[in-house]
C-alpha cells in the first residue's frame, strides 16, 4: 500500500509552476534512471497527467489530482510519501512507513516479469 499526501504548499507551488487550473491531474514517478540501486530520495520528478492510469495513490488538493500510475508502483509500494514545498529547499519528497529507504529494486524486478 502506498500513502501519498501533498502539502498545500507543494500544490500551490506545482499549481504555478505548471499552470494548472482546477480538474488537472499531476503525477510523480521516479528517474528513469533510477534503478539500480534505487533511491528514494527528496527529489522525484513530475508531470501533468489529466488521464491517470490505474492509479495505485492519490491526493486532491487545491483542486489539483495528485497520483501515483501503477507503471512506478515498484518504486513508491509499502511507503508514506509526503510532498512538500518551502523555499529554502524546493520541492522535496519524504519517504516513511515499511523499509523507507530499500527494497524497491526488489519490487521492480518482480514488475518486470
Amino acid at each position: 500500500m502506498i500513502k501519498l499526501t501533498v502539502t498545500p504548499a507543494a500544490a500551490d507551488w506545482i499549481k504555478e509552476t505548471l499552470k494548472l487550473v482546477v480538474g488537472n491531474g499531476v503525477k510523480f514517478y521516479p528517474d528513469p534512471d533510477n534503478h539500480h540501486p534505487v533511491i528514494h530520495g527528496p527529489h522525484q520528478l513530475y508531470a501533468i497527467d489529466n488521464h491517470p492510469d490505474r492509479v495505485v495513490a492519490k491526493d486532491e488538493v487545491s483542486g489539483i489530482n495528485f497520483h501515483i500510475n501503477f507503471e512506478d508502483e515498484w518504486f513508491f509500494i509499502g511507503r508514506e510519501i509526503t510532498v512538500d514545498y518551502q523555499t529554502t529547499d524546493g520541492l522535496t519528497f519524504t519517504f516513511s512507513g515499511n523499509d523507507a529507504n530499500a527494497g524497491a529494486t526488489i519490487n521492480y524486478e518482480k514488475f518486470l516479469m
